[in-house]
């Protein structure tokens, strides 16, 4: 593609969303090792140096486009705080893993934050970030206590860490990439990935009760 410098904020804007599109279908096509600048370059009309005017890193990208799914994922809560009533630990548990199996890239994204994409990011970008989800994370506590309004707001936050703790040790280990899997096989160790739902559903449920003890 011919490459035209981007002049005005929206020529910038638009610059930036096709970085973050590129990134995006690369990512969903090979994961993280998939997206690189040089693909990203080659998918777009921006060249490789003038991706560092929006970005430093391939992390950089990808914070964006968690940040991206975190938002979307706050709009539909508050939709969802609108009709839900309250919920036993059962319900609540399979409405919860109901949500997140059908947010594969955001779960994805969101394991590789404290591995991966925080420790490749400038300083900038994190605070940018954080100050960007925590809505979420806020809009999130106000779901469970509408869910389960006998909760505290303390434990509310409580739960609220604890979930999201699990759920991101959980989907890692419930997605082994081809290599894992690989690498199971020629080991003969037996060992078999947990699925995601059923032990998703399993940890809700014992978080929730033991706030009941």
């Amino acid at each position: 593609m011919d490459f035209v410098r981007a002049r005005t904020e929206a020529q910038m804007q638009a610059r930036q969303l096709d970085i973050m599109q590129a990134c995006n279908s690369l990512f969903e096509q090979g994961g993280y090792d998939a997206v690189n600048i040089k693909a990203i370059s080659e998918m777009t009309s921006i060249t490789r140096p003038s991706f560092y005017t929006y970005y430093k890193t391939k992390d950089e990208v990808l914070l964006d486009l968690l940040k991206t799914e975190l938002l979307f994922w706050k709009e539909e809560l508050l939709e969802m705080i609108e009709t839900i009533s309250e919920l036993s630990s059962e319900q609540f548990a399979e409405t919860f893993t109901h949500m997140l199996a059908a947010k594969d890239k955001m779960l994805h994204l969101y394991s590789l934050l404290f591995t991966s994409l925080e420790q490749n990011c400038r300083i900038e970008k994190l605070v940018d970030f954080k100050r960007s989800i925590m809505p979420t994370m806020m809009v999130f506590t106000e779901f469970l206590l509408k869910c389960m309004p006998w909760l505290t707001e303390d434990q509310a936050a409580l739960l609220n860490t604890e979930l999201i703790t699990y759920v991101l040790g959980l989907y890692p280990m419930s997605h082994l990439t081809k290599k894992q899997l690989d690498a199971v096989e020629l080991s003969s160790t037996g060992y078999h990935s947990p699925e995601f739902e059923p032990l998703c559903k399993l940890g809700t449920v014992a978080f929730i009760n033991a706030l009941r003890q």
